[in-house]
C-alpha cells in the first residue's frame, strides 16, 4: 500500500492549503478582502514593481486565463491598474495603485507572524535545509522535459 503520509510533497500540498486558509482569515479579519492567490500577484508587484500578465503568471506558476481574472479582481478593488505597454502597445501592464502600494505595510506584518507561527520550534539549520530541499525539488520538476512527466509506462 502506498503511504501518502511518507511522501513529502503530500506535506508540501498540505502546508500550502493551511497557508492560504489561514493567510485568508487572517487577511480578513483585519479587514482586507486581499485573496492568497492575490497576496501573491502583490508580492512580485510590491517587489518587482510593474509586470506584464504573462510576467505574472510565469512567477506566480499560475496559467494566464487565472492569471487575468485575478487581475479582473484585483481593478475592481482599486488594488492594480492595467496600462498600455509604452513600448508595445498590443502588451498590457499592470502596476499598482496608490492603495495596493500602500496595502504592503499592512499586509507584509500579518504574512510575517502566520510564518513565524509555522516556524515555531523549529531550529534555523532545519529550515535552510528544508528551503534548499523544497528549491531543488522544485527546480527537479521546472527543468523536466514535460513528455518526461506525461509518458505512459510500455507495458511489457
Amino acid at each position: 500500500m502506498f503511504g501518502y503520509e511518507k511522501v513529502s510533497l503530500h506535506w508540501v500540498n498540505r502546508l500550502g492549503f493551511l497557508t492560504r486558509k489561514n493567510l485568508s482569515t487572517l487577511f480578513g479579519k483585519a479587514g482586507h478582502a486581499v485573496s492568497p492567490e492575490e497576496w501573491a500577484i502583490l508580492l512580485v508587484l510590491w517587489q518587482k514593481g510593474p509586470q506584464s500578465p504573462s510576467a505574472l503568471a510565469d512567477v506566480t506558476f499560475k496559467d494566464r486565463t487565472t492569471v487575468t481574472r485575478l487581475i479582473d479582481a484585483m481593478v475592481r478593488k482599486k488594488l492594480v491598474t492595467r496600462t498600455e505597454d509604452q513600448v508595445d502597445r498590443r502588451r498590457r501592464v499592470v502596476t499598482l495603485s496608490a492603495r495596493g502600494s500602500n496595502l504592503e505595510a499592512e499586509l507584509v506584518p500579518i504574512a510575517q507572524t502566520l510564518i513565524e507561527q509555522a516556524l515555531h520550534g523549529i531550529p534555523a539549520a532545519d529550515i535552510e535545509i528544508t528551503t534548499r530541499t523544497l528549491r531543488t525539488m522544485t527546480q527537479n520538476l521546472s527543468d523536466a522535459p514535460q513528455s518526461a512527466l506525461t509518458k505512459k509506462e510500455n507495458p511489457k
